[in-house]
């Protein structure tokens, strides 16, 4: 048997087959490079996911020939990518790590009103639901308008022309830093004394549950025009939440509209909003059963460029070389240089933030403006050629937002 799979937590009997070899583990001297080029990929499988754990790696489960968190059931995911999508939903769309409850968060604020409260017993994850964790019939009891997270590729997403999509952004380097404290707080990644340097590594090679960071952000990129599509970037978030969330009041229309324009009750989102309360009673976004350690914050710090206190020089610039090789050519390209930078200003976290800065309409980093059309030549220096690279590597336009799901 080879050496890996004697770190497998099931019967060899139960292995699917498969094109490669899962990649070696920390304890055999391996590169990044050698771990991205021993990338797995199991054939569509059986009902039940394969639960692995490598050596000093967090637990996942490999379903369809993606990675998982272990306890997502192969039924739930699959017909989350065919659920029937409502014209009223609202798609809170990231990559882990990215703002997805901030967002959320947000969201039920403007839609439900005074009426929204997450508590111990009625957490965010109930009241707005992971779709490939619960599946289409859980989703189906959901409270309309429906507020869905969801980490799926643009690829598997479930699509309609009348739903909308809120599409997240971090730097690479504050989410990887941010995640590798999730899979170390939450149980079932088995990960409570993971070791930084092993994290990074298969952050880098995209080995970690929900996938590869670029390739889901490779793939977002060509829906960034659609019109039910609204883009933000986490890092002006931090800098402006109230132009933010304005921007989000207007760009989901109705009673959520007519909230942000009332200057009183924006800023009552305004606060609920901030780090500093969003920290506040944390048994409300998730049950404390499944965190690993007593008072463990799934809000950490939302903050920016924490990633200094955990990166090494030659990790940071590994990152910034994946980074430049992997957008290259794309309107991401040269996003967020200040905040991957090694040498430029400290820590800055949101509680130290000026918040009562003017509203801007539109990030200077080519973020969507309420009308995602207007002036975005502007915005994207050169987006023809933009596209063109995506569509040579592999992340072609062709699946759009209007394409449902049978």
């Amino acid at each position: 048997m080879p050496n890996f799979l004697k770190h497998l937590k099931l019967d060899e009997a139960e292995l699917p087959s498969c094109d490669r070899t899962p990649p070696r583990t920390p304890k055999t001297p391996c590169t990044p490079m050698e771990l991205q080029n021993h990338t797995f990929c199991f054939r569509k499988g059986p009902d039940t996911p394969v639960i692995y754990q490598p050596e000093g790696h967090p637990r996942q489960a490999v379903i369809d020939g993606d990675i998982w968190p272990p306890i997502f059931k192969p039924q739930h995911v699959r017909s989350a990518k065919n659920m029937i999508v409502e014209d009223d939903d609202v798609f809170i769309a990231t990559y882990p790590k990215c703002g997805t409850t901030w967002l959320q968060h947000i969201c039920h604020q403007l839609i439900r009103g005074e009426n929204y409260q997450a508590t111990e017993g009625n957490e965010m994850c109930v009241q707005s639901p992971m779709i490939e964790r619960m599946g289409a019939k859980f989703l189906s009891n959901v409270e309309r308008p429906r507020i869905l997270k969801t980490h799926f590729s643009a690829l598997n997403v479930p699509k309609n022309k009348n739903a909308k999509y809120i599409f997240c952004v971090r730097n690479p380097k504050d989410c990887c830093t941010s995640y590798f404290h999730h899979n170390r707080n939450f149980k079932i990644y088995n990960f409570a004394d993971g070791e930084w340097e092993t994290f990074v590594d298969l952050f880098i090679s995209g080995q970690l549950a929900f996938g590869d960071y670029f390739d889901h952000l490779l793939g977002w990129l060509p829906l960034l025009e659609q019109p039910n599509v609204l883009f933000l970037m986490y890092e002006d978030m931090l800098k402006d939440l109230e132009g933010t969330i304005y921007k989000i009041g207007m760009f989901l229309g109705g009673d959520a509209e007519k909230l942000v324009q009332d200057p009183a009750r924006l800023e009552t989102v305004v606060q609920n909003s901030g780090i500093e309360a969003m920290k506040k009673d944390q048994k409300r976004w998730f049950p404390e059963a499944v965190f690993c350690r007593h008072k463990a914050e799934f809000i950490r710090k939302g903050g920016s460029r924490d990633w200094k206190n955990h990166f090494t020089k030659e990790q940071s610039d590994r990152m910034d070389v994946v980074f430049r090789t992997r957008l290259a050519g794309t309107i991401a390209e040269g996003w967020w240089q200040e905040e991957m930078a090694w040498d430029v200003l400290p820590t800055t976290a949101l509680s130290h933030l000026d918040l009562e800065d003017e509203i801007e309409s539109v990030s200077r980093r080519g973020s969507f403006s309420l009308d995602p059309l207007k002036d975005i030549r502007g915005h994207f220096t050169d987006r023809r050629s933009s596209y063109a690279s995506l569509l040579s590597t592999g992340y072609g336009s062709a699946w759009s937002l209007t394409n449902s799901h049978s």
